[in-house]
């Protein structure tokens, strides 16, 4: 049995468009920080050949995990899409 891997594509939001203020830019940074560190404490991994320079890809193979994170991409382990339900 294949196991299902979950994934979504994150835009990385470390930008200072829309900012006014620097603590404009603090909450920004912050805020993407809690997201990375609730997604380090729940397992999700980053896949290193899925960075780019505005975007990251970040995986699981737990579907609970996939489900409550709003992960919307499946895919097996061999990178077929799987048909969605």
């Amino acid at each position: 049995m294949q196991r299902v891997r979950y994934e979504h594509v994150h835009q990385i939001r470390f930008t200072a468009v829309g900012a006014e203020t620097i603590g404009d830019l603090i909450r920004t940074f912050e805020e993407s920080l809690q997201l990375l560190k609730h997604w380090d404490e729940k397992g999700i991994q980053l896949d290193p050949h899925g960075v780019g320079s505005n975007y990251a890809i970040f995986y699981t193979y737990d579907e609970a995990v996939a489900r409550e994170e709003g992960f919307e991409r499946i895919r097996t382990e061999s990178g077929n899409p799987l048909p969605r339900r």
